[in-house]
């Protein structure tokens, strides 16, 4: 069961949430009644329209009509060409981490202002500055001339031309690597499949749950691009921390027991997956529109759904943590736990390392 807030919050009401929920079903071609063959060639017509715009834009770049910068620290980008969770920010934050592992100066840009991603960034990447803003030019400068860094991490940053890069990496979600195929707003593609000819390395992320799909997403890609690097990845479950407390509690607490998940992510499937799959029993699925902004009759709907169920433990997102903690309180007797994950590599790493280490010895 999916529960949705009814009542009025920072992000969307509920008719927003309802029109993007109904025009979501359209783009991915879930909805079959006859308002959506109405519909889809609307769609499709704006989306010939915005492809023509991408293509505009990538001719001005590419000629020079438009500048592209390079800046002193070599720049490694991580994007993506779908709509959605691909896990752009759990990779950057352990590429992040890997860079400086090896002895580099990185810093992280990212055009979020006060999002739930660039608070995560900066909570896991205390020792790492994460610079905000839609500039990434002077934000690299900054880091650069003020703060020392030889190395920029680009968070979503495939389509951005203004900066230039020395390695472009771009993440596919196995579960649902390119949906219909089709363009926004007629799909979820942000550009065409070509472009990924641009890009050095692909990392498919959640190929656990979607191992089935692995060698066709391969071949797709090798179709597009025979000189891509693959690598394959996953989340592995490391803890569970109080919401409150922020006290870790080993994975065990929740094996065999009955949850809830609360979630305002775009992909919310595989986190629960990833709980089912560490022991836990998922009864309910609390999902809310992505970065939504929780209340208090949010919480007392979720505590209320939880009591009928008979379930004492609630289960989120780190990224869901951000905007939960905002809350004043939560309402008693509500055990809420986020669940930590590691990114992991499962695949082709070093071909990840090596490219790292032929930018920086260029």
């Amino acid at each position: 069961r999916e529960i949705t807030n009814n009542s009025r919050s920072h992000a969307l009401t509920k008719t927003e949430r309802n029109m993007k929920k109904y025009f979501l079903s359209i783009m991915t071609d879930r909805r079959n009644t006859p308002d959506a063959y109405i519909v889809r060639p609307i769609l499709t017509a704006i989306s010939f329209v915005y492809r023509l715009i991408l293509g505009c834009v990538y001719f001005f770049y590419r000629s020079k009509i438009l500048p592209s910068y390079k800046v002193k620290p070599k720049v490694i980008s991580i994007g993506n060409i779908t709509l959605g969770g691909t896990g752009k920010t759990p990779f950057t934050i352990k590429l992040a981490g890997d860079i400086k592992a090896m002895g580099k100066r990185p810093a992280v840009l990212t055009r979020g202002y006060g999002n739930d991603e660039s608070h995560l960034l900066q909570d896991k990447l205390k020792d790492i500055p994460v610079l905000i803003g839609r500039d990434r030019v002077k934000n690299a400068r900054l880091a650069s001339d003020d703060l020392g860094c030889d190395c920029i991490v680009l968070d979503d940053g495939f389509q951005h031309y203004r900066l230039k890069r020395d390695l472009d990496i771009v993440l596919i979600d196995s579960t649902s690597p390119f949906e219909n195929m089709r363009l926004f707003p007629r799909g979820l593609l942000r550009e065409p499949p070509g472009r990924l000819k641009e890009a050095d390395i692909a990392v498919i992320t959640k190929s656990d749950m979607g191992k089935g799909n692995i060698r066709a997403v391969r071949e797709a890609l090798r179709r597009i691009n025979d000189k891509i690097e693959i690598a394959e990845s996953y989340y592995k479950p490391v803890c569970l921390r109080g919401i409150s407390s922020e006290e870790a509690v080993p994975l065990s607490h929740i094996t065999g027991r009955r949850v809830a998940v609360l979630s305002g992510i775009a992909s919310p499937a595989y986190f629960a997956w990833m709980l089912g799959n560490a022991g836990a029993r998922v009864m309910e699925r609390f999902y809310y529109p992505d970065h939504h902004n929780f209340t208090m009759d949010d919480m007392d709907r979720v505590k209320k759904g939880c009591i009928v169920e008979k379930i004492d433990t609630v289960v989120t997102t780190e990224k869901d943590a951000v905007r939960l903690k905002r809350l004043e309180s939560m309402p008693d007797g509500m055990e809420i736990f986020i669940l930590e994950a590691g990114f992991n590599i499962s695949s082709n790493e070093e071909a990840l390392v090596d490219r790292l280490h032929s930018v920086f010895n260029s």
